[in-house]
């Protein structure tokens, strides 16, 4: 071996780290054995270089650095670390309530979708073969599993079936934080989409075309006539613009929450440089669900819309806009929540001392917010916005017992992910 390949067959044995006392993670293990890989990939260049020249090699110190990383490879593979990952968000957020007497960190109060930890695992075979379980201690859903799902390629055109729990597919905004610019989550998203599904079905990625679907259970509810039906397809019209649409279909004969609901939305967005678009159109409807006692369905349509701009390159300004048409029959939504009167805030317009104006005409409701998104680092943001709900009536009921057309929120917050 001449000079210069016995220095790189030394550095590289030098350098080499003692995997299992070291590695303090399954992320710091698989980033060192990338490193000996391409330790490894630029020694056999050169000694092969060095051989070509005439130079020799000694087989047995090239053998032992090889059987190294194998061995580390070995141990991972028998820890079960390969394609392996964790996730996790805490979102703590604060809220004064005008309509009120309580204040505080409470996310099952004011408009939601805030103020929750998420923990979340990844695993992926070498088949190709995908886990995940994702936990929220906090959910105001009543479950703690978020979702627990596997995911199977089929054939060698990119499909896969997918089988398990799993959230709503609907809208432009997620279930956590820190993929939210805002603190609460908009009118649509609260109350006109389900929020999870059990069954199997498959996803598909043709070109800038991606889509899924899931046959099986709606937010609990198990039909009687045929599974519920739920699906999404997404367009890429650019690196920087996209459209999807989704819809989700129960038949039952139970009369329950969520049974025979059709439920659509088309949503968009553009994000460029510092500005970012997004918006939504739904759709719905709640089969002998309206709230005027006809028997008659329930009928809606809402607008949400969301623009952003960058002020800095950490600081975001944000304004969003939300609207819900109510008014057939005597309104009815899909998520219908109750004052302390047990009055629905999407039933029946009311007048200032909570009677009914007309059963028959459904209060419509809308929302303003604006608000800032601070990037602390690459994993902290710090929130703040300040809401206005309005309603057609005075459908909401403050601490004092007295009915109001609207209500205003300030909250802030702080999401923390890995």
């Amino acid at each position: 071996m001449n000079h210069k390949t016995k220095m790189l067959a030394v550095a590289l044995a030098a350098a080499l780290p003692a995997l299992g006392a070291h590695a303090q993670t399954n992320a710091e293990l698989l980033k060192q054995i990338e490193a000996l890989k391409a330790q490894i990939d630029a020694l056999t260049a050169r000694v092969e270089a060095v051989s070509q020249q005439g130079g020799g090699v000694n087989p047995q110190e090239f053998n032992r650095l090889v059987q190294k990383v194998e061995l580390a490879e070995e141990k991972n593979l028998a820890a079960g670390f390969v394609g392996l990952k964790f996730k996790g968000v805490v979102d703590v957020a604060y809220q004064w309530d005008r309509n009120s007497v309580a204040v505080g960190f409470d996310s099952t109060r004011g408009n939601g979708g805030y103020g929750a930890a998420m923990f979340e695992v990844t695993k992926e075979s070498e088949e190709g073969v995908g886990w995940t379980l994702r936990l929220v201690p906090l959910s105001g859903l009543g479950t703690i599993v978020h979702e627990a799902t596997v995911s199977v390629p089929f054939g060698d055109s990119g499909a896969r079936i997918n089988a398990g729990f799993t959230p709503d597919y609907s809208g432009y905004e997620y279930s956590m934080g820190n993929l939210n610019p805002l603190v609460t989550n908009n009118l649509l998203y609260t109350h006109s989409a389900a929020a999870n599904y059990v069954g199997v079905g498959m996803s598909y990625a043709i070109g800038k075309w991606t889509a899924k679907w899931m046959i099986g259970q709606v937010d609990g509810v198990a039909s009687r006539k045929a599974p519920g039906f739920a699906y999404r397809a997404d367009y890429a019209m650019s690196e920087f613009s996209g459209v999807g649409f989704s819809g989700v279909h129960v038949r039952t004969n139970a009369n329950v929450a969520a049974a025979n609901t059709d439920l659509l939305e088309i949503d968009a967005y553009h994000t460029r440089g510092d500005l970012t678009l997004q918006g939504q159109v739904s759709v719905g409807r709640l089969l002998g669900g309206a709230l005027d006692g006809s028997g008659a369905d329930a009928r809606w349509w809402g607008l949400s819309g969301l623009v952003g701009y960058k002020l800095t390159p950490r600081l975001q300004a944000l304004a969003r806009l939300d609207y819900i048409n109510n008014r057939s029959n005597g309104g009815g939504m899909y998520f219908n929540p109750t004052d302390a009167n047990g009055t629905t805030v999407f039933g029946p317009e009311l007048d200032n001392t909570g009677a009914v104006i007309n059963p028959t005409r459904g209060a419509n409701r809308y929302a303003l917010t604006t608000g800032v998104n601070y990037a602390v680092n690459d994993n902290t943001q710090w929130k703040a916005e300040l809401r206005f709900d309005r309603s057609s009536g005075y459908n909401f009921l403050n601490s004092n017992g007295i009915y109001k057309k609207g209500n205003t929120t300030l909250s802030t917050g702080i999401v923390v992910s890995f």
